[in-house]
């Protein structure tokens, strides 16, 4: 493939790419109180930095939650994304 093809999904699937660090921020509804759904998804990965408080909305409705993890794979990766967004309150993954 020459340089001028590649994708990001490209880099992202590439082996030498992993294992990796990844900061995930999960959007949820400021009266969210399913962390230990949450905190059970994320026993699967290596936990970096801890579950913790990101930054309000402006408008109060919508915080983050902040956590860094070690993924081994893209296929480790894909999973806990999916597995995150699977939890009823959350609303979007950065």
């Amino acid at each position: 493939m020459q340089t001028l093809e590649r994708t990001m999904s490209h880099v992202f699937n590439e082996p030498a790419a992993y294992p990796a660090v990844h900061h995930v921020g999960i959007v949820v509804e400021t009266a969210f109180s399913s962390l230990g759904l949450l905190e059970a998804v994320l026993a699967d990965v290596e936990i970096v930095t801890p579950l913790h408080d990101g930054r309000t909305s402006r408008t109060g409705k919508y915080r983050t939650l902040r956590v860094s993890i070690r993924v081994g794979s893209r296929a480790e990766l894909d999973a806990l994304d999916r597995n995150l967004r699977a939890v009823a309150g959350v609303k979007l993954l950065l």
